[in-house]
């Protein structure tokens, strides 16, 4: 059986910065991992939006889709 090698953090963290950069890894799914190393939530749809120019209609459509989240409605309850 193999071990893992040690490195230190700062060795690390440098190489996930490399990899997230070279799109390697995506900063999500770094995030994921670590929030959540047991159960990861996968993100099927997402979309970068400028609020300001956000519509009546995409607003209401945006408020919609969370309160459906499940994901969502358990953190507001906290």
């Amino acid at each position: 059986m193999k071990e893992l090698k040690q490195i230190d953090n700062k060795s690390f963290l440098r190489e996930l910065r490399i990899r997230i950069t070279e799109n390697k890894i995506s900063e999500e799914e770094v995030f994921i991992a670590l929030e959540k190393p047991q159960s990861p939530e996968l993100i099927t749809e997402y979309k970068k939006v400028n609020y300001s120019k956000l519509t009546k209609e995409g607003w209401k459509k945006a408020c919609e889709t969370l309160e459906k989240d499940k994901s969502y409605q358990e953190e507001i309850k906290l």
